[in-house]
């Protein structure tokens, strides 16, 4: 009887050791921004992991959004969320890359906030004014078609800021106006006195999709992981659609943002699981305008990197 039990116990302790080798570690880079809010709440709620997979995070703290495109090309990252050009740059990489989905953006990702001295009232008021931009940015694109779209494209000088130095150059004088995509243009609307948002840059025909991108490699040799991130990144997406109260409570501990600013842009944007036309339609418009500029020497075949098995 004894000997029957101790060989039961071996033969459970056998397949369970059996079923745990069989889980699939996936390595997700993500920087601490709003921007990945779903994936980050996800990982501090456990919907990532299955039975069959187990993601590990791998935090890029607030850098800058291409980090997450460099950790997955360079393979120190199985999968990454990151914006859309980060997203071409690393379809553009000699390391082959699948799109799995498109989780956020939405045309209220970027804006355009003029100062109270520049005396700008509407668009024909921009005519001469300088307005800061991270050249190469998705913004950049935005701002671009919206000059073109009034006339204002030869008529306004643009001043490449990194980001992160916007509002202090909209605090000095520097510029008359900053295009940013969330949270800057809710950041310069709080703390610089007098200024105003004059447009959203949406209805321009571009989605400015938030994206999951995965090493081709790892995609082939583990779907069941692939599926699980999906998963995981519709809870977080839910749980943000739902209660962005609460969502945004957690995610500034992760962040450093207030949580009321965090609330504020989490309602802002457009949080949706998907990859279908308008998001492809719009990644190729944004390569094609980062390759206008000279910032990809190559525009790479959008449709032809979107995961097979992929959602739609």
């Amino acid at each position: 009887m004894f000997k029957r039990t101790l060989a039961s116990l071996v033969m459970f302790a056998a397949l369970f050791a059996g079923s745990a080798a069989q889980a699939a570690e996936c390595r997700l880079a993500y920087t601490a921004k709003i921007h990945y809010a779903p994936q980050i709440l996800a990982l501090q709620k456990g919907w990532f992991d299955t039975a069959d997979t187990k993601v590990v995070g791998v935090d890029l703290g607030m850098s800058a959004g291409i980090a997450a495109a460099e950790a997955l090309v360079s393979g120190s990252a199985d999968v990454a969320v990151m914006g859309d050009v980060p997203a071409l740059f690393a379809l553009a990489s000699a390391r082959p890359c699948v799109l799995v989905a498109s989780y956020g953006g939405g045309e209220g990702m970027h804006s355009l906030v003029v100062s109270q001295q520049s005396g700008i009232t509407s668009p024909k008021g921009l005519e001469g004014k300088k307005i800061g931009v991270h050249f190469g940015s998705s913004t950049h694109g935005a701002i671009s078609l919206y000059l073109k779209a009034h006339g204002l494209l030869d008529s306004v000088k643009l001043v490449n800021i990194k980001q992160s130095a916007l509002v202090e150059a909209l605090i000095t004088g520097d510029i008359d106006a900053l295009a940013a995509s969330e949270p800057s243009p809710s950041l310069a609307l709080r703390k610089v006195a007098g200024t105003t948002r004059l447009a959203t840059l949406g209805g321009l025909g571009n989605d400015y999709p938030l994206m999951m991108v995965a090493s081709k490699a790892f995609a082939d040799a583990h779907p069941e992981a692939i599926k699980a991130l999906i998963a995981g990144t519709r809870k977080g997406v839910d749980y943000i659609n739902s209660d962005p109260a609460s969502a945004g409570t957690e995610l500034s501990k992760v962040t450093g943002v207030s949580a009321q600013l965090e609330q504020d842009t989490l309602r802002k944007l457009d949080w949706q699981v998907r990859l279908n036309e308008p998001i492809l339609a719009s990644l190729e418009q944004t390569a094609a305008f980062l390759h206008s500029i000279g910032r990809l020497k190559k525009i790479p075949d959008v449709r032809a990197a979107v995961l097979s098995d992929s959602i739609r």
